[in-house]
């Protein structure tokens, strides 16, 4: 920190983080709560707080060698000023305001492509999250420097700062390695730019094993030639086309737009954009864009598809310009490369002044609805091929398609096809993740094991090793918030489900996790909020959606939602019946109370997870106790619901 020239440094880590937290949140004030579990999880909520209270003084005597008060403090959280403190990314968006990216590129280069240098390892949950602000930070700021460099508008000069201040954040970024080859080139000719393009091959082979993009290649071939000293020697690395190779395949999406539409190019531009930028938040698999000829577009041969966008690709995704003069429209299609099956089909306005407000919305729709078909294409490259050869991200796909079955025989099933995709490659994020949601569920499918067994600590290690690896799909931040849930570590679990809902708001899976974790903490409108989202984006409305939805209406009051939810969810939870057995009795529907609590018993019963038939008081107490609901007022209802269903019986 600065004040009146002087430099202090934050000596004591924790305080700095507590310092950028508030700051990098755009918050200016957060829970007590919240920033215990943030800085301190390994410890009891006793002991953190504390902790807690100790970096508040750390801080505060900041307060007093700089003389600027900004702490804001009560008894229930800690903020800051935001107006007696001035950072380098405020003053990083001025200067991008002010088009001065020298002071841009100064402020990069001590940024080092992270934020908060030295705060990591303070503890795993602050670091999984600063590592996503910087991500996104970085992924957001380097989005709007392209935008500058592909104005019209921009001078030579400026062109290579922005290039230059764009390689700071990604060393790779392919207009940017062209725009600066450009203007070395200009500067100081071949010899110039060939110096900067060995390096930046050698830089691409060894962190990320590629070779460069042939459209540079070319770019440093014609500089050559033109060169006055052409029969210099070319560097041998340059033209090895070689491809990286990858361990864990990756499905890739093409986005298809049709060339030369030159009335509605810009809106259809626009489209692809948010397109591709929702679907770049989905980090399992690819998305490319290319452009095809009218007619290739319509014909609707999958041959001619096939070969236009290449082999290796999965899913097309077809974007036209309707011919409809009176409602101008895009239709988008959806086909998959192999087989040529129209996956999902939809529409967006052409006209200008109606798009804006709803291509966020049919993104997400299409976001969602491709993750849907994404598997579906997948897995059927199971089928045509030997085990021997099943990658280990198809074991994964399968173990997913297994474990959606919530069955005994079928999560065995799914264990071993995450442990061996594991095996295959210890590098999966999310075959961990998903092994520690079957470990984490057997609660619920097998009515009666212990909640504390060794199962959720194992499941709790396979989170956090997952998030480790990948903290930044949204599908292992859900999964450790539900280990975290299981324990009753309300505010860790509140941590990340939030940030899996930042990371990817557009998830239906996400959002009804999220609802079903919001109804258990007691925020209930939330919880109904969130589910009715998940509706609106997932298409199939497969049961257990239906069946979450079923306790968040029960714990939000709305009874008749509940009962309709547990009729759609074909049974597939044990318990679902036990919910609308209680929703029943507290409406008065004697009978049906009744009818749906024998149902729930013989669920119950048949279910049982050692084999034995349980007694009446055991499964109505599993009930009862089972779920991490928070509040003793949502509890006491449930409780109380059953019973009376129970007698009615």
């Amino acid at each position: 920190m600065r004040s009146l020239d002087k430099v202090y440094a934050l000596d004591k880590r924790k305080a700095g983080a507590i310092l950028a937290y508030l700051i990098l949140s755009e918050q200016t004030r957060e829970t007590r709560g919240r920033l215990s579990a943030l800085l301190w999880s390994d410890s009891d909520e006793e002991h953190a707080r504390a902790s807690l209270r100790q970096s508040i003084r750390d801080l505060k005597q900041i307060e007093l060698k700089t003389g600027v008060q900004f702490l804001v403090l009560d008894k229930l959280s800690v903020g800051i000023d935001p107006n007696v403190l001035r950072t380098d990314l405020a003053a990083l968006r001025h200067a991008l305001r002010d088009r001065d990216f020298p002071t841009v590129d100064g402020i990069l280069a001590r940024s080092d492509r992270s934020l908060c240098i030295g705060l990591q390892d303070c503890d795993p949950v602050f670091d999984n999250w600063i590592g996503m602000i910087s991500t996104q930070w970085s992924d957001g700021l380097t989005h709007q420097l392209s935008k500058s460099l592909n104005e019209a508008n921009s001078s030579l000069a400026e062109r290579k700062a922005i290039a230059g201040c764009i390689l700071r954040l990604d060393p790779f970024h392919e207009s940017a390695v062209v725009s600066m080859l450009g203007a070395l080139h200009r500067e100081g000719g071949y010899a110039r730019a060939r110096v900067f393009f060995e390096r930046y091959v050698s830089d691409l082979r060894s962190e990320l094993d590629l070779a460069p993009p042939r459209e540079i290649i070319r770019q440093l071939e014609r500089f050559k030639t033109a060169a006055q000293d052409g029969a210099d020697a070319q560097p041998q690395a340059a033209f090895d086309p070689a491809a990286p190779r990858q361990l864990v395949e990756r499905p890739t999406i093409v986005l298809v737009t049709e060339k030369h539409r030159s009335a509605d190019a810009h809106i259809q531009f626009a489209l692809v954009s948010e397109l591709s930028a929702t679907l770049s938040r989905f980090r399992h698999w690819t998305a490319i864009h290319t452009e095809l000829d009218r007619d290739t577009m319509r014909s609707g041969s999958v041959e001619t598809l096939r070969a236009a966008v290449g082999e290796t690709a999965d899913l097309a995704v077809m974007i036209n310009a309707s011919d409809d003069e009176d409602e101008p429209h895009f239709d988008i299609s959806c086909r998959t490369i192999a087989t040529g099956v129209l996956q999902f089909s939809t529409t967006a306005p052409r006209e200008p002044a109606a798009w804006r407000p709803v291509f966020n919305e049919i993104c997400a729709r299409v976001a969602s609805r491709l993750q849907l078909v994404i598997s579906t294409t997948r897995l059927h490259r199971i089928d045509e091929q030997s085990p021997n050869y099943i990658s280990a991200y198809d074991n994964w796909l399968d173990g997913q398609r297994l474990s959606t079955l919530w069955r005994k025989d079928t999560d065995a099933v799914a264990i071993a096809r995450y442990e061996e995709a594991i095996r295959q490659d210890p590098s999966l994020a999310c075959a961990y993740s998903s092994l520690a949601v079957i470990l984490n569920s057997r609660w619920i499918v097998l009515p009666g094991y212990p909640v504390e067994s060794a199962d959720l600590d194992r499941a709790f290690d396979l989170a956090k090793k997952a998030v480790a690896l990948d903290p930044l799909d949204h599908r292992n931040q859900v999964n450790l918030a539900w280990s975290h849930l299981l324990a009753r570590r309300w505010e860790l679990a509140e941590f990340h489900f939030g940030l899996a809902h930042d990371l990817n708001a557009a998830n239906p899976a996400t959002l009804i996790a999220y609802s079903l974790f919001s109804a258990f903490i007691g925020n209930h409108q939330r919880a109904v909020d969130l589910s009715r989202r998940s509706f609106e984006l997932n298409p199939l409305h497969e049961p257990h959606y239906h069946g979450y939805h079923a306790t968040v209406a029960f714990l939000a009051g709305d009874l008749q939602g509940c009962v309709e939810a547990v009729e759609k969810s074909d049974g597939l939870f044990p318990d679902i019946r036990g919910w609308s057995a209680a929703a029943h009795a507290f409406m008065g529907d004697d009978a049906k109370a009744a009818t749906d609590f024998r149902i729930f018993l013989k669920g119950v019963t048949t279910a049982w997870h050692n084999g034995e038939r349980p007694t009446r008081r055991s499964a109505i107490d599993w009930f009862k106790n089972v779920f991490p609901i928070r509040l003793d007022a949502d509890r006491a209802r449930l409780s109380e619901g059953i019973d009376r269903a129970s007698r009615l019986a």
